[in-house]
Formats: C-alpha cells, structure tokens, sequence
C-alpha cells in the first residue's frame, strides 16, 4: 500500500475518524476513497489538499510521513523539539503519550486556540 495511503490512515486513528467520516468532509463517496485505498490509487492534487485539511496536517505530511514544521515555530517550541530528538527511545514513548494526551483535552485545545 502506498505511503499515503498508511500516513491516511494513522492520521485517521490519531483524529478518531473514519474513513466514511473523511470520505464525507472532503465531499467524496466513501466508494470513492475506498476505491483510491484498494488500488493504491493517489488522488489528485486538490483532493489530496482536501484530505491533508480534514486531518490538520500538509499534503507532504502525508506523502512522505514527515512535515519541516520548524521553519513556522517559535524559538521555545524549536529548543523543545531539539530535546525531544535526544531522548531516548523509551523516553520518547513517554514523552509522546504525555503529549498526545494533553492535545487531546478539550479545555486545551479551546486555550490554544484563544
């Protein structure tokens, strides 16, 4: 299966979506996507744009699995990413845990936003 098509659908568990659910906010049928995933099929640029919105993440997120994100981000959150590439891997397990469990609380998620 294609790399996207992977990268789709950790973004998927990650958001707590299905893909009937991304088939439908992106105004495809979810025969369509479905048809995409089984063929290994890429779909077009604007609908790859759709798709890499609906999950909150870039188009090169999801084709290559990895996003620059440092070139848009703050001094503190670039030293805190510096960190984080030297922990080691059983650290960075904890410390990913600890972090998704935060950016999912919903009272965080509206303070971030405010």
């Amino acid at each position: 299966m294609l790399q996207f098509w992977n990268n789709v659908k950790e973004e998927l568990d990650f958001n707590d979506k299905s893909q009937k659910e991304l088939a439908a906010s992106i105004d495809i049928s979810y025969n369509t996507l479905q048809s995409w995933i089984t063929k290994d099929r890429l779909p077009d640029a604007e609908n790859a744009v759709k798709i890499a919105r609906a999950l909150n993440v870039s188009v090169e997120k999801l084709v290559t699995g990895k996003e620059d994100i440092s070139k848009d981000l703050n001094d503190e959150t670039n030293d805190l990413l510096h960190d984080i590439r030297h922990l080691s891997t059983e650290d960075f397990k904890i410390a990913k845990t600890i972090i998704h469990r935060l950016s999912r609380q919903p009272s965080r998620v509206l303070e971030k936003q405010q």
